[in-house]
């Protein structure tokens, strides 16, 4: 097996992170708008299903994101290529987006229990978050941002080399780490073809 298909096999995974944020804004956005939902109240008529139903959903989509924010920089780290010099710059980006859209999307659930020094406070929070990001992303755009990034990718790198799938050394396909058997052509699988 090429070293280009290898690479091709490794990002496959970014499909199903786009499938999973995809799928969560279409469900909180579609379920979020119906009137049952819109029309069903918790706490004293103040959060409706609908608010609790975009938040899980947009939620979802964000976290999704991240991680495959997180993702494509270690997969970065491992292969560089042409594309290395975006390794320290996805994750500070994604990071931006991500606590940027926090903002609106937790106050779903928390405006309707906030009073105004309350959201004042909430409010600081977010600025100083979204200050710090831009700082992040401003530190990668000028390189120095390796440490940091490589904070935020060590623990999922940890995880990552514990669930490596296994690639069929017959047809090159990558298999679920438990798998005994390839899921493309059968063939056995050993225990030592993992990627």
């Amino acid at each position: 097996m090429n070293q280009a298909t290898l690479q091709k096999q490794d990002w496959t995974w970014v499909g199903r992170f786009v499938a999973v944020i995809v799928v969560a804004l279409i469900l909180a956005s579609a379920i979020g708008s119906m009137d049952l939902f819109a029309k069903t109240f918790v706490i004293d008529g103040k959060l409706s299903a609908s608010h609790l139903v975009r938040f899980l959903g947009y939620s979802t989509a964000l976290g999704a994101l991240w991680m495959l924010g997180q993702r494509a920089t270690i997969a970065l780290q491992k292969h560089g290529g042409r594309w290395s010099f975006m390794q320290h710059l996805i994750l500070p980006v994604v990071t931006l987006i991500v606590v940027a859209s926090t903002n609106s999307i937790a106050l779903l659930v928390l405006k309707p229990m906030m009073n105004a020094s309350l959201n004042n406070i909430y409010n600081w929070v977010f600025i100083v978050g979204i200050v710090g990001c831009a700082v992040w992303v401003v530190m990668a755009v000028l390189g120095q941002s390796a440490s940091l990034t490589e904070a935020f990718t060590s623990a999922a790198g940890r995880i990552s080399a514990t669930n490596k799938a296994k690639i069929c050394a017959a047809c090159g396909t990558e298999n679920e780490p438990s798998a005994k058997f390839c899921k493309q052509c059968a063939k056995k699988l050993s225990d030592t073809a993992a990627a």
